[in-house]
């Protein structure tokens, strides 16, 4: 027993030694972990303040809608984020999330913080929204002249960042705290009151973060020996400094018990059968299955995240799993590079389309300029009104352009929104003589491809030019225009142009040329259906009933037809 004996103390002790460099490399890689988090809390509220920034310039001198629009933004990030405002130059922020005007050209900071345009994150140990410690994050306005005109200010409240620590480490005996250089607590997993008594004592906090290699075994002010591991989450600015007991000192009392019991002499013979067991099942445990489960970790983290993370250093992996581990690493960067290929290019193709949609606009809206010019030159009031005519529909299809290029999804168009755009310019066709014609629009929900939209929203242009150009008054001594976009089930769409008549009209075809109802016709065609013309007594009604395209398969959560229920 005594050889025996022997192996399995010297096992023991090796063991117990990769444990401890085990416990090392596990306290530095969850260090990273947290400061990897907390790096991307920081990162998001920069890419949030630069997103502001570029706003701010047109709302600065417009402080309501300013303060609408930050007030907008923590609404809808307030589980991350307490405070947005704008702090212009001469110090006093009216632009804010709260109903607060701050004057900072007090503080003996502020000239610090004017003098130079860039990025910053500061420490406050008391938000005046948050009433607690919060992150300020600082990103600079510049106008439309590259003139900087000031800083977009987000506050991130600690405790937040605190209890998404709590969270992350639940039970686990593991002390992180968040500080900067200057020794400001940003956050802790416990009592942020206490949370400097938890650092090594006798060193200073430049000190601390100039280890190298960035662990260390030493006392805390508490006196007890912890194992720290420091990691920057930005350079030179902040560190997060976690820590654990390394031998059990400060466990409780019955593992104590317990462990002194496991290593008494009398009992080391009839232990060793069971210590010999439990050392296979360590080997196992550490040469086989650990490393699947790394191996699974690994898969579980790229298919949620896409992010591989990195094998710790000084693990010996057995041949066969390490053979599998690599051939999975270079599928997933093989199909990370795709997946950025394919991300690329279909920015590209949005990019592209945009600016045709763009340049078709522009063109189109300088055409309607040089007709309305040459209508100011033009003495004949038939060939005005002709030229009229052509301008409002060359109008139209500009408006048309201008809503595909600010859509958010280039192969969607909310149809609703677009025939209201261009509807509403064409009510000073109206008659201005009394009665005062009453304009009714009622339209549903409905997302087309831009195909259909197209000539949908240029049939309900002629449609209601016709309607407003030949307006009576019905028996009830009124006029009106009804232009209504129904949706009748899950595909079929119809739309209805009704206009009131007088009882002495004549046909429309009359006092034209017929080209709007050809071009109604046409337009029809376009969408694989007819035009079902309705007159009645005091009213004449257009209408046409029309499928919408089915979106692709993997679009079925925005249908061509929105419920609004």
């Amino acid at each position: 027993m005594v050889p025996l004996g022997l192996i399995a103390v010297d096992q023991t002790v090796r063991l117990q030694q990769e444990v401890a460099e085990s416990n090392n490399l596990s306290l530095q890689a969850l260090t990273a972990e947290f400061a990897q988090e907390e790096r991307e809390i920081i990162k998001s509220a920069f890419a949030a303040a630069e997103t502001l920034a570029l706003s701010v310039p047109d709302l600065a001198t417009d402080v309501e809608r300013c303060k609408s629009l930050m007030g907008r933004f923590i609404d809808a990030t307030e589980d991350r984020y307490s405070f947005a405002g704008f702090l212009p130059r001469d110090g006093v922020m009216s632009c804010a999330s709260s109903n607060l005007t701050i004057d900072y050209s007090a503080n003996p900071n502020f000239p610090d913080w004017m003098r130079r345009p860039e990025r910053e994150v500061r420490v406050n140990s008391f938000g005046p929204v948050a009433g607690s410690s919060v992150l300020i994050v600082s990103e600079p306005v510049f106008d439309d002249s590259d003139v900087f005109i000031g800083n977009q200010i987000i506050h991130v409240p600690h405790d937040r960042i605190d209890k998404q620590f709590q969270a992350k480490l639940g039970e686990r005996p593991i002390d992180l705290v968040t500080l900067s250089a200057e020794g400001e607590i940003l956050s802790a997993s416990g009592a942020r009151e206490t949370a400097l008594e938890r650092l090594p004592a006798g060193m200073s906090i430049k000190e601390l973060i100039a280890l190298n290699p960035r662990h260390i075994e030493t006392e805390n002010a508490a006196g007890q020996t912890r194992l720290f591991s420091i990691v920057p989450v930005l350079s030179d600015g902040f560190y997060v400094i976690g820590s654990w007991d390394p031998d059990g000192k400060h466990t409780p009392s019955e593992t104590g018990v317990l462990k002194s019991l496991l290593l008494t002499p009398a009992l080391f013979p009839m232990l060793m059968w069971l210590v010999s067991l439990f050392l296979i099942y360590i080997a196992l445990d550490r040469q086989v299955v650990r490393y699947l489960r790394l191996i699974g970790l690994q898969m579980r983290q790229f298919a949620r995240a896409r992010v591989l993370p990195e094998k710790p250093d000084g693990t010996y992996m057995p041949h066969e799993l390490e053979v599998i581990e690599n051939q999975f690493t270079q599928v997933a960067e093989k199909l990370l590079h795709d997946e950025a290929q394919l991300f690329d290019a279909m920015h590209d193709k949005d990019v592209l389309l945009k600016e045709l949609h763009h340049r078709v606009k522009n063109n189109l809206q300088l055409i309607s300029s040089i007709i309305s010019m040459q209508i100011r030159r033009t003495a004949n009031k038939t060939t005005a009104a002709a030229l009229q005519t052509v301008n409002r529909r060359v109008t139209s299809m500009a408006t048309v352009h201008q809503t595909l290029y600010q859509a958010s999804e280039l192969g969607r168009v909310q149809a609703s929104d677009l025939l209201r755009d261009v509807v509403k310019p064409l009510t000073e066709l109206a008659p201005t003589s009394a009665p005062v014609p009453k304009i009714d629009i009622s339209l549903d929900s409905v997302v087309l491809y831009p195909d259909q939209a197209v000539p949908l929203s240029l049939l309900t242009v002629e449609a209601a030019t016709n309607a407003l150009k030949y307006l009576g008054v019905d028996k009830k001594g009124e006029r009106w225009v009804k232009v209504s976009l129904e949706v009748l089930d899950d595909l079929q769409v119809c739309l209805t142009i009704t206009n009131s008549i007088s009882d002495d009209s004549t046909e429309f075809e009359d006092e034209s040329t017929g080209l709007g109802s050809q071009l109604i016709r046409g337009f029809a065609r376009q969408l694989e259906c007819s035009p079902q013309i309705t007159e009645g007594e005091d009213s004449y009604e257009v209408s046409i009933t029309f499928e919408t395209l089915p979106f692709e398969a993997e679009d079925r959560a925005l249908s061509g037809v929105y419920d609004e229920g």
